[in-house]
């Protein structure tokens, strides 16, 4: 396992959440950052662990999330969207974030996440082989 960190500078997007607790939570990064949105797509299919700062405000916890899906327009901007369960989401820290009105509405993030690498699986297959 390794552990995997990406910072990004991001704009809020929303958030939702329905009856039954799930949370869906959008950002919007720009082509600049596209580096960055890339680095995030290893983080598929893990539970990653989001924190914000706010510039001008001290680092926030968000919460735990999984990454659902990517998009990338033409212009390179990046739309990532977040699920999770309120019970491990910061629903007040998530509604603290700056609106697309407010004069700095861009934010950095930092995503963390305990990933397999790639070494976890050759490691695997030669323990196999030995027996």
């Amino acid at each position: 396992m390794m552990n995997v960190k990406v910072k990004e500078v991001v704009r809020y997007a929303g958030h939702n959440i329905t009856a039954n607790g799930a949370v869906t939570f959008n950002l919007v990064a720009s082509y600049s950052e596209l580096t960055n949105t890339i680095q995030a797509m290893q983080m598929l299919n893990n539970d990653i662990n989001i924190k914000a700062k706010i510039p001008g405000g001290k680092a926030m916890k968000l919460g735990m999330f999984r990454l659902n899906q990517i998009v990338i327009d033409g212009d390179g901007e990046s739309k990532l969207k977040f699920k999770g369960l309120n019970d491990y989401i910061e629903m007040d820290n998530l509604n603290a974030l700056p609106l697309n009105s407010d004069e700095n509405k861009e934010f950095q993030i930092l995503m963390e996440a305990e990933i397999e690498s790639e070494d976890d699986d050759e490691e695997d297959e030669e323990d196999e082989n030995e027996d």
